[in-house]
């Protein structure tokens, strides 16, 4: 009776433990939501909107035929939603985009315009109270005969202005000066009161970020944090449980321990069966490639370079003959244990000459 009380009280303390870890669950809303108040939100642009007088509307599917101008921060709409929304720019509505890549966009990018501030440097009416703007690293855009191309940067029109049927599209390379963290900087705000709410009264529809059906959220995103902390406390829980269980009781086994093997004597072994069996090719073959692998690791070569390489190599930087190397690089043919020690003399003394120069 005491130990299951002591195992639920223990898997207890772990999901408090785990509760006081995790916290509340965060309400941060994905980028360029307008009820975010991240930096990374668009929160305060709608409160500005609302003080010049604008009735804002955050919408999943596009614009209603009575708004007078429709923002597309971020472009998810899908291709019959994207139609609605060019019916509504012919009928004489305003669409504002920042999605360089939307389909809605008709200017095509030519790359960044950096991140210092841009002058108007265009004669549209609704912009001239607009001196600069702070494109926060977005892009330009080529604008075709019949567009307006304001606040240039080295690649192009930040910001562009063309006709379509009764309605105008406005172009911007970027939807970052509109962000809760850059809206305050230089003329941000300014630019969105005059392309979005130009008069009081105006009915904006701001079009969200992740639409119905649209976005790149996983299927791991839509789970609720709270799902999410509960899988995770109930996962602490059954680790806790799994230690108090697999507790060892006893004196712990003994085990055979395998019999170490010094290196030196390994070597030695292994010299006594190429001996036994006469292999002295093989053992002279040995030495010469563990000559070549020093002398390639000393040299800065790989270390399975050819023979050749590594002779003409150390030749070349130490001035030992070519020929005395390759000789004792090169395979040979040992029928003695005279031949064999030789030729192991000659590999010391190669390595000893080489490492000395």
């Amino acid at each position: 009776m005491k130990r299951g009380w002591g195992r639920w009280a223990l898997a207890g303390a772990g999901i408090v433990l785990v509760v006081v870890l995790i916290g509340r669950p965060g309400d941060d809303g994905p980028p360029l939501d307008p009820s975010s108040t991240e930096p990374l939100g668009t929160r305060a642009l709608v409160l500005l909107l609302e003080d010049l007088g604008a009735e804002v509307s955050v919408r999943d599917g596009g614009p209603e035929a009575d708004d007078d101008v429709a923002l597309v921060l971020a472009d998810v709409l899908d291709d019959g939603e994207r139609d609605g929304v060019r019916r509504f720019v012919e009928g004489g509505g305003r669409l504002v985009v920042t999605d360089p890549a939307s389909p809605l966009q008709p200017y095509a990018a030519t790359g960044t315009v950096g991140t210092e501030p841009l002058g108007r440097g265009c004669e549209v009416p609704a912009l001239r109270d607009v001196e600069r703007v702070d494109p926060v690293g977005g892009v330009g855009f080529d604008v075709p005969p019949g567009g307006t191309a304001c606040f240039r940067g080295g690649a192009g029109a930040f910001v562009a202005v063309a006709d379509a049927g009764a309605g105008t599209v406005v172009g911007i390379g970027g939807a970052g000066l509109l962000t809760n963290a850059e809206l305050g900087e230089v003329d941000n705000a300014v630019l969105a009161g005059a392309l979005l709410a130009p008069v009081p009264g105006t009915r904006v529809a701001v079009v969200r970020p992740a639409a119905a059906g649209g976005g790149s959220k996983s299927l791991s995103d839509l789970v609720s944090p709270g799902v999410k902390g509960a899988l995770l406390q109930l996962g602490v829980a059954f680790l806790v449980y799994a230690l108090w269980r697999a507790r060892r009781l006893g004196q712990p086994v003994p085990e055979p321990q395998p019999v170490p093997l010094a290196a030196s004597e390994l070597v030695v072994a292994v010299g006594n069966l190429l001996q036994q069996a006469g292999r002295r090719d093989q053992a002279g073959a040995l030495l010469q490639a563990d000559l070549r692998r020093r002398l390639a690791e000393r040299l800065g070569l790989p270390l399975d370079a050819p023979a050749g390489v590594v002779a003409t190599t150390a030749a070349a930087r130490t001035g030992i003959p070519e020929e005395r190397l390759r000789a004792a690089l090169a395979p040979v043919s040992l029928s003695r244990d005279d031949e064999l020690v030789a030729l192991s003399a000659e590999v010391a003394a190669v390595e000893e000459v080489v490492g000395g120069s």
